[in-house]
């Protein structure tokens, strides 16, 4: 499925997906150079979901 990083610290990526889930994906599944607002391809059922809509709220500590 495909998504847009909305955040990312040194070892996981927050992905938003078109029907409002996200998910913490670690960066080793993504490509390398991967950066905040890329769009990548993503298993829905590779990693567990946070939330089913985006929540401003969510802590990600930017390192």
């Amino acid at each position: 499925m495909i998504g847009e990083i909305i955040d990312m610290n040194v070892s996981h990526a927050l992905i938003s997906f078109q029907d409002g889930t996200t998910k913490d994906v670690n960066i080793t599944h993504l490509p390398s150079n991967s950066k905040i607002g890329d769009r990548v391809n993503i298993n829905p059922n590779s990693s567990p979901t946070l939330n089913d809509k985006l929540n401003d709220t969510y802590p990600i500590n930017i390192l």
